[in-house]
C-alpha cells in the first residue's frame, strides 16, 4: 500500500511509506508489473490444476480455494512486512467533518482526472479481456493457440512496458507518459478496424496497444499519491482513503458494470451460453461479438 488507508482527523498524524513522488512511482510501476504476471500464471496454471483435481466442478471449487489461499498469505506477508516510515503533522486541529471532507474531494481536479482515466483504462481492459476468447472462437475459429498468444504477447508487452517505465518517468514525467500512451493504445485500436479478420494483423495491434498501455495502468497509483498531496496543499485535508478508495471504485466500476453489460448485450444479440462444439451461434450473436471486440 502506498499509504494507510485512514482518513485522517485533525491533529492526527498522516503517515506513509515514503513522500518521495518519485519512490511512490516506483512502487506503483511495480505493483502494476507484477499483477500481469499473476495474471499469466493462473491463467495458464488453472486448466491443469483443474484437471489434477478430478476436472468437475468440485475440482473447480477446489482449484479456486488454492488460488484464493495463494493470495492470502500474499496480502498477509505485504501486511507485515511493509512499513510506514514518513510521518506528517496534520495542520489542524479537530475532526473533519463528512460534507467537508466531501466538498474537498469534489474541488480536486486531479482526482476526476485519475479517477475517469482509470475508469477508462479498466473499462477498455475489461472489454478485451472478456470478448478476446470469443473473437477467437466464431472469428477465428480458433480458441486455443490462437487465444493464448493474444493473450501472453499482450499481457507480456504490459510487463515489460511496465517495467521499462522508471527508464523514462524522470525525464517525460507521468502525464506525459500516460497521455502518449493514451493516443498510442487508442490508434492501435482503430488499426483493428483495417483488417479485423487476420490474425497476423491483431496480434501486432494488441502488441502495439499494449505498450500505449503500459504507463497507464503503471503510474496511475503513483499519480493517486500525488492527488492526495495536492488536496491537502489546496485544501489542508488530507484524504488517503477517499482518493484511494476512489481507484478502487474506478476498478469496481470499470471491470463490474462492463462485464454485465457484455453479458446482457450477447444475450440481446441471442448468443447461446450452453453452445457445444455442434451447435451454431446466431449471426447476430457472431456480429456483436466482433462490434463488442473491434
Amino acid at each position: 500500500m502506498l499509504y494507510t488507508a485512514i482518513n485522517v482527523p485533525y491533529g492526527t498524524l498522516s503517515t506513509m511509506m515514503t513522500r518521495s513522488s518519485h519512490e511512490r512511482d516506483l512502487l506503483s510501476v511495480f505493483r502494476m508489473s507484477m499483477a500481469p504476471v499473476g495474471r499469466i500464471i493462473t491463467v495458464t496454471f488453472t486448466q491443469p490444476v483443474v484437471k489434477l483435481f478430478g476436472d468437475d466442478q468440485t475440482a473447480w471449487v477446489k482449484a479456486m480455494a488454492l488460488w484464493a489461499g495463494i493470495a492470502l498469505v500474499m496480502l498477509a506477508i505485504c501486511f507485515w512486512k511493509c512499513e510506514e516510515t514518513v510521518q506528517i503533522e496534520a495542520a489542524q486541529s479537530a475532526k473533519v467533518p463528512l460534507g467537508q471532507n466531501l466538498k474537498a474531494l469534489f474541488v480536486n481536479q486531479y482526482f476526476w482526472s485519475t479517477l475517469v482515466m482509470w475508469t477508462v483504462t479498466v473499462v477498455h481492459g475489461t472489454i478485451v479481456g472478456a470478448s478476446l476468447p470469443y473473437y477467437c472462437k466464431y472469428i477465428f475459429q480458433n480458441d486455443t493457440w490462437m487465444y493464448s498468444v493474444l493473450y501472453l504477447a499482450e499481457t507480456g508487452t504490459l510487463v515489460i512496458g511496465a517495467m521499462l517505465c522508471p527508464l523514462l518517468l524522470r525525464r517525460y514525467g507521468k502525464r506525459n507518459m500516460s497521455l502518449a500512451g493514451a493516443i498510442i493504445a487508442v490508434a492501435a485500436q482503430a488499426a483493428v478496424l483495417l483488417n479485423p479478420y487476420s490474425f497476423p494483423w491483431l496480434l501486432g495491434a494488441s502488441i502495439v496497444r499494449a505498450l500505449g498501455e503500459a504507463p497507464l495502468t503503471a503510474l496511475v497509483f503513483g499519480m493517486m499519491g500525488d492527488v492526495v498531496e495536492f488536496g491537502q496543499w489546496k485544501t489542508h485535508i488530507r484524504q488517503e482513503a477517499l482518493i484511494f478508495g476512489g481507484g478502487s471504485l474506478g476498478f469496481k466500476i470499470g471491470s463490474g458494470v462492463t462485464s454485465s453489460l457484455l453479458t446482457r448485450m450477447l444475450d440481446g444479440a441471442g448468443y447461446i451460453s450452453s453452445a457445444g462444439q455442434a451447435v451454431v451461434q446466431p449471426q447476430t450473436a457472431v456480429d456483436m461479438i466482433r462490434n463488442i471486440y473491434v
